[in-house]
């Protein structure tokens, strides 16, 4: 029973990191079970826990956006100027991105690129995504797929630096 709730917290922690980003930190959470999980099969069921609860999470709140965008006036802030060539970068990157987004197929490259990098940042992604016109299948999809290779690539990094 030990071992189910483990995969049963994994995939809450998935759910609760998507919708709130902020308080938990799935990365961190990922480093933790990298670093703890001594069998490296428990340790791909746990990152597969995970992986489902934050599509799941993430579901949520683009199905929220989706549904939100009739109700809401579209307000965009300005950002400030970037503080150095390397931001400006990035933000260039980001805005072409997020460009992409208006674009059904397209935009599921920020979607991956956003799950696997964080590069925009997926919790501004999703909500993009969900008042555009991007299907929701794609989108869990781009997630699931994002979201899963990077969180084995660093707990197996840490597993294997760890053993």
């Amino acid at each position: 029973m030990g071992d189910l709730a483990l995969v049963a917290t994994a995939f809450a922690f998935g759910v609760g990191s998507s919708i709130l980003p902020v308080f938990l930190n799935a990365e961190a959470y990922v480093i933790v079970l990298g670093t703890l999980t001594e069998s490296p099969v428990f340790l791909f069921w746990l990152i597969m826990a995970l992986s489902v609860g934050t599509v799941l999470g993430k579901v949520v709140v683009f199905d929220l956006a989706r549904k939100g965008r009739r109700r809401l006036s579209r307000r965009e802030r300005e950002p400030g100027p970037p503080r150095n060539r390397f931001t400006a970068r990035v933000r260039t990157f980001s805005n072409w991105l997020l460009g992409l987004l208006d674009r059904p197929y397209l935009g599921a490259t920020t979607v991956f690129v956003s799950s696997a990098f964080m590069v925009p940042p997926l919790a501004i992604v999703s909500i993009l995504a969900g008042a555009s016109r991007q299907p929701m299948w794609l989108f869990s999809l781009m997630v699931f797929i994002g979201r899963t290779l990077q969180y084995l690539a660093i707990a197996f990094v840490l597993h294997h630096a760890v053993s």
